[in-house]
């Protein structure tokens, strides 16, 4: 998964998040960071969309960051960037999504969840050039070594990964909901 893929994934889960915790969103006066539907999607952001950013920078970081850096060089610094872009790119989608919510603008909210999520799968075709091959940026720019992206280990923990944050983000959308009708 590329970073801007999960980026906007960020977004549209934020936002979808503030969406399904729309009577607490409603009706609480407390700062969105102190709602118990920003906590579950923060708990789903640290569990599963930060793990799944850190382990592709770390095992395909120059394929993750579309080989525009050589992260072998100063891996730290793309590090702490990759993961300040995804929280603040989660926190801002659900920011947006309360936003609308509390505006009884939920249309707009589910809205902004469905583009993000449209252009998170545009990100795909949008890049394959780039993404259609996993090495290193030194293998890229020099167009030796690399491997179709459907043969590599890119891939298949992809393919897995996705398959995390689709059962995990449906169930801390199913609770939020649940318990926001149960309290409310």
């Amino acid at each position: 998964m590329p970073l801007f893929f999960l980026l906007f994934i960020a977004i549209a889960t934020g936002a979808l998040s503030a969406y399904a915790g729309l009577d607490e969103v409603r009706h609480s006066s407390d700062p969105v960071w102190r709602m118990e539907a920003f906590l579950a999607f923060a708990l789903f952001v640290g569990f599963v969309l930060l793990p799944t950013a850190i382990y592709f920078y770390v095992f395909h970081g120059d394929w993750f960051l579309f080989y525009w850096v050589d992260t072998g060089h100063a891996t730290w610094l793309w590090g702490l960037l990759v993961v300040l872009f995804l929280l603040c790119s989660a926190f801002m989608g659900f920011v947006l999504g309360a936003t609308f919510c509390r505006a009884s603008r939920n249309v707009a909210a589910r809205r902004i969840a469905l583009g993000a999520l449209l252009i998170a799968v545009a990100v795909w075709p949008l890049a394959w050039t780039r993404l259609s091959v996993v090495g290193s940026y030194r293998q890229f720019t020099r167009d030796y070594g690399l491997v179709p992206f459907f043969a590599s280990p890119a891939f298949y923990s992809g393919l897995a990964m996705l398959i995390v944050i689709g059962v995990a983000f449906g169930s801390a959308v199913y609770r939020i909901d649940r318990h926001t009708h149960a309290s409310g």
